[in-house]
């Protein structure tokens, strides 16, 4: 296994973390659309909302990140945390790099927002990361069989 870090990301990170979510983007066919400011002020402020994780060899290069937020389930009274990005590079995977941010994302969400439950989505065609979810003890969700997901973007007043 490589050698690396995992720490909270911060933003002299953004010119490395950018080719990650460049990478990520490009492997699912999103839109890149984060910027530097949008970054800080979700990430790096006081406060902030998001949890941005990220794997750093020993040389300083960033391997890859993950990151999510916390989910307040107002009916049941608890706390849960969505995962929304994982991502490796290519260069580095199969180093147990994937592996090692997402137990370490848990333990900080279950420490910083007392996270009882986790959520993470990956696309059906992406196989090996359905595995590692799995291997992970993640599991399918009953939920998605009995709902149905809808968006509204951009949010326009009706």
């Amino acid at each position: 296994m490589l050698n690396i870090r995992i720490r909270n990301a911060r933003s002299g990170d953004w010119a490395q973390l950018e080719l990650l979510i460049a990478g990520l983007c490009q492997a699912h066919g999103d839109k890149h659309g984060i910027t530097r400011k949008s970054f800080d002020d979700m990430v790096c402020s006081e406060n902030a909302p998001v949890t941005l994780l990220v794997a750093e060899t020993q040389e300083g290069v960033l391997a890859g990140y993950v990151c999510g937020f916390a989910i307040y389930e107002f009916h049941s009274g608890i706390t849960k945390f969505r995962i929304q990005n994982l991502f490796v590079a290519e260069e580095f995977r199969r180093n147990r790099i994937g592996e090692a941010l997402l137990l370490t994302i848990q333990n900080e969400a279950k420490d910083k927002h007392n996270a009882q439950g986790f959520g993470i989505y990956a696309e059906n065609w992406n196989t090996a990361a359905l595995n590692l979810y799995k291997q992970l003890g993640f599991k399918e969700s009953d939920s998605q069989r009995k709902s149905t997901g809808l968006v509204r973007e951009p949010y326009r007043e009706p």
